[in-house]
């Protein structure tokens, strides 16, 4: 009796793909520093640091060592900008809006680790000429609290430092949350599993 390669091959490869998960989720997944202050947690790049912010309702802010003007801050939005992410992300852009120097780019409604969120990317022009690319990833968290994550790069440097948002963002949660894990490790395996289910 002839036994198809192809039907050992599978098991063969879901057993080292399971066994090996952990290995490659966490040398893929948990790279860069870790900022934890405030109540909230996130990776970010091993060439960024921590810096201080001054924008209101800053709770945390890293920035690239070789260009500070390459950041991501992290603020508490103030209840008085709305109750849901919809109502005080729209009212923040009344305020954009307003400013000659704002290009509004798009803004979309998505999941990032089954949380729902408003992703509203825009440019600014500077007032020496150059323009920056702006990411505000608008999130409400299981505390009840709505935080925004505002990824700043100079807009020649926004692909090349895409990563680095990507990997904020996919690490972003509260600090023991036992009701959300919010790493990409726990994403990707999810994805892994429903490919083998």
């Amino acid at each position: 009796m002839k036994i198809n390669k192809t039907i050992i091959l599978i098991p063969i490869l879901i057993v080292i793909v399971v066994s090996l998960s952990g290995c490659i989720t966490d040398d893929l997944f948990k790279s860069g520093e870790t900022f934890e202050s405030n109540g909230i947690t996130f990776q970010y790049p091993e060439s960024w640091q921590v810096v201080n912010s001054v924008a209101e309702g800053s709770i945390g802010a890293v920035a690239d060592k070789q260009n500070p003007k390459i950041s991501a801050v992290v603020q508490q939005v103030p209840l008085e900008l709305g109750a849901d992410i919809q109502e005080a992300c729209s009212n923040n852009n009344k305020n954009l809006v307003k400013s000659p120097n704002y290009v509004n780019i798009q803004e979309v409604k998505t999941t990032i680790n089954n949380q729902s969120v408003i992703v509203h990317r825009y440019l600014v022009n500077e007032a020496d000429g150059t323009q920056k690319e702006h990411v505000a990833t608008w999130i409400k968290m299981s505390n009840g609290k709505m935080y925004v994550v505002l990824f700043s790069a100079p807009l020649e440097s926004y692909e090349s430092q895409r990563s680095s948002y990507d990997l904020i963002m996919g690490t972003f949660k509260l600090k023991n949350d036992p009701t959300y894990d919010g790493s990409l490790a726990s994403t990707f395996m999810e994805q892994v599993n429903r490919f083998f289910s």
